[in-house]
C-alpha cells in the first residue's frame, strides 16, 4: 500500500526480509520472537531548516516577515469585521499596529489564544500533544537503516533512526499545555528508554546516561467533541479550516506531509473571503524552496570542493589548530 500511494515518486520498492537478514541489517535487534521484517523507504527532513527555507522563500516572493513578535489584540471596524492587529516586538517591548484586508490564524498550538482574542467566549478546538525525542550515540542503529514499530506497550509508534551521525528515538503522544518553550519530562524520556530496551539485544545496556539530548514539540491536534478517550494518540492529524463571524480565517491541525495542500486551501479561502484581486490559480506546485534549485545527489561534493579549509598542526605550546 505504501508503494502504491507513492506511485512514480516512490524512492524504492518495499520488500520482505527473513529473520537472519533482519539481524544482518540491524544487528542490534533482539532476536527472540523475531520472524522477519519489512524494509520500506521514506523521506527525511530537518524541520528547523525546512521552516527557515519556507520563510526565505516567502521573503523572496514579497512577504514581510518578523520574528519574536506576537499579536496582542485584534482591531475591528464598526461592523465587527477585522481590519488589523496590534503587534508586540518581544525583543524591545514596542507595540505597533498593522492594517490588513484579512487575517489568517495559522499559529499551530497557539490557535485558541488568537481565537479567544477574536471572541472571548471561544471554546477550544485544539488539544496540544507533546512529542518527545531523544538522541543516542550512533551505535544504537546502523548507519543506513532505522526501525519503526506501531505496536508498542501502549499502542504508540516507536522508532529509532540514524540522524546526523547519531541515533534519534521517539516519540511520545501525550496531552500537554501550550507553552512557548516546551521541555521534555523525565517520565517521557524514561518511557522511550524502556521501549527501546524491548527491541534491542539483551547484551546492549540501554542507559539513561546514553541520552545525549532530548527535546519536545507540540502537535496542534484538532479536538473531536465526541471523543471518549482521554489521551491524544487517537486524535487524527487532519486539518480544519474555519471562518469566524469577524472574518478570521483559521487553519489548524495537519502535518508536514500535507502542509502545501493546507496552504493552498487556506489561501484559496482567503482570496474569496477578502475579495483579493487574484485571478491566477495557485502556483505552489511550481514554487521551489530557496536552496533547492539545481539540486543533485552529488551536489554536496561540489560544495566541499569549492569551500576549502586549511588545517595546520599547531606548534608546541601553541593553539590546538588553525582553521
Amino acid at each position: 500500500m505504501y508503494d502504491l500511494l507513492a506511485g512514480h515518486q516512490n524512492i524504492s520498492a518495499s520488500y520482505l526480509i527473513s529473520r537472519s537478514k533482519a539481524l544482518e541489517a540491524f544487528p542490534m535487534l533482539k532476536s527472540a520472537g523475531l520472524v522477519g521484517a519489512v524494509v520500506y523507504y521514506d523521506g527525511m527532513h530537518n524541520d528547523a531548516r525546512m521552516n527557515l527555507a519556507l520563510i526565505l522563500t516567502a521573503i523572496k516572493n514579497g512577504a514581510v516577515v518578523t520574528n519574536y513578535t506576537e499579536v496582542t489584540s485584534l482591531q475591528k471596524d464598526t461592523t465587527g469585521k477585522l481590519v488589523g492587529a496590534m503587534i508586540k516586538d518581544n525583543t524591545t517591548g514596542t507595540e505597533f499596529p498593522v492594517r490588513a484586508k484579512g487575517i489568517i490564524n495559522a499559529t499551530g498550538p497557539f490557535t485558541d489564544g488568537l481565537l479567544a482574542l477574536d471572541n472571548p467566549s471561544h471554546k477550544p478546538i485544539v488539544q496540544a500533544s507533546s512529542g518527545v525525542h531523544v538522541t543516542f550515540p550512533n551505535y544504537y542503529s546502523p548507519r543506513n537503516m532505522g526501525l519503526l514499530d506501531p505496536a508498542t506497550s501502549d499502542g504508540r509508534v516507536i522508532f529509532f533512526l540514524p540522524w546526523q551521525g547519531k541515533t534519534i528515538a521517539g516519540t511520545t503522544d501525550t496531552k500537554a499545555r501550550v507553552e512557548t518553550d516546551p521541555k521534555p519530562h523525565e517520565e517521557d524520556i524514561r518511557w522511550i528508554l524502556e521501549e527501546v530496551r524491548r527491541y534491542l539485544s539483551p547484551d546492549i545496556q540501554v542507559r539513561r546516561g546514553d541520552v545525549l539530548s532530548a527535546w519536545s514539540g507540540l502537535r496542534p491536534l484538532v479536538l473531536n467533541p465526541n471523543a471518549q478517550k482521554e489521551g491524544t494518540e487517537g486524535l487524527v492529524r487532519n486539518h480544519l479550516i474555519s471562518v469566524s463571524q469577524s472574518g478570521l480565517v483559521t487553519i489548524v491541525g495537519g502535518k508536514w506531509t500535507t502542509y502545501r495542500a493546507m496552504a493552498e486551501e487556506t489561501v484559496d479561502q482567503a482570496v474569496e473571503l477578502f475579495g483579493l484581486n487574484i485571478t491566477r490559480p495557485c502556483r505552489t506546485k511550481e514554487v521551489q524552496l530557496v536552496g533547492s534549485e539545481g539540486w543533485a545527489k552529488n551536489m554536496f561534493i561540489g560544495l566541499i570542493q569549492r569551500v576549502r579549509f586549511l588545517y595546520t598542526p599547531s606548534s608546541p605550546g601553541g593553539d590546538d589548530n588553525t582553521l
